[in-house]
């Protein structure tokens, strides 16, 4: 993890941080939309985009403020180099102390991975197996403590436990998982159910949820937020 940040230069140095820009750098899609959603927000007063801003003033957060945004943070795991990658990670200013939040985006892109159960079995070697176990370990002890996550996808499960392991690398007491939402996608949402279920809390559009981690106040929220128009795009471009 580089520890050095840039400020952008507008929605095209979010492209460069792209595992595969040519792949990954299209309208309508997660990573393009996030960017330009981001961007407009960082010149409002909160920092935020609305539709998440109104998800913190909702659960007792009051009025949030953005301290620092990173595009495509990466949280390392053991057990291999696989990171967990967000589309932004940001740390927040509320009323209640300093938040570490994970922004999941989603568009016309269901989420990734297996759901944990068929992630853990795997194909590879026993090698590869064993690393998987340590990887899940560490994801599980960054989580709440639920019966099961095995029909979970494995990507909404470590995504969540980053908030959770960069609250406690920065010594905050809270945390966040918001999926951002372009145009609701069916899929998506269903996976995101089946984890709200996993952790007995409600899967509701436009809503956040609270439970605890190791004494991390973890909160849970889909914010639907609106694709981004000609004119979004022109004044964030550069």
């Amino acid at each position: 993890m580089n520890r050095l940040c840039i400020e952008t230069r507008g929605i095209s140095s979010w492209r460069e941080r792209l595992a595969s820009p040519d792949r990954h750098w299209k309208r309508y899609f997660s990573a393009f939309e996030a960017a330009v959603s981001w961007e407009l927000a960082s010149r409002s007063k909160s920092g935020i985009p609305e539709p998440i801003e109104k998800l913190f003033r909702a659960s007792g957060y009051g009025d949030p403020e953005l301290v620092l945004a990173v595009a495509e943070h990466k949280v390392p795991l053991p057990g291999g180099n696989a990171a967990s990658q967000s589309d932004v990670w940001a740390v927040v200013n509320t009323s209640l102390g300093m938040l570490s939040l994970t922004v999941e985006a989603k568009a016309k892109e269901p989420f990734g991975d297996e759901i944990l159960q068929k992630w853990r079995e795997g194909n590879g070697s026993e090698a590869s197996k064993r690393s998987r176990v340590a990887r899940w370990n560490y994801v599980c002890f960054h989580l709440p403590k639920v019966d099961s996550f095995e029909q979970v996808r494995y990507q909404i499960l470590h995504r969540c436990a980053s908030a959770v392991i960069e609250a406690k690398r920065l010594g905050f007491h809270h945390a966040a998982l918001i999926v951002q939402a372009f145009e609701t996608p069916r899929e998506s949402f269903e996976d995101y159910a089946v984890f709200c279920e996993a952790l007995k809390i409600s899967a509701t559009p436009g809503s956040m949820v609270s439970t605890n981690v190791n004494g991390i106040r973890l909160s849970i929220g889909w914010a639907d937020c609106a694709l981004a128009s000609d004119a979004d795009i022109a004044v964030t471009a550069c």
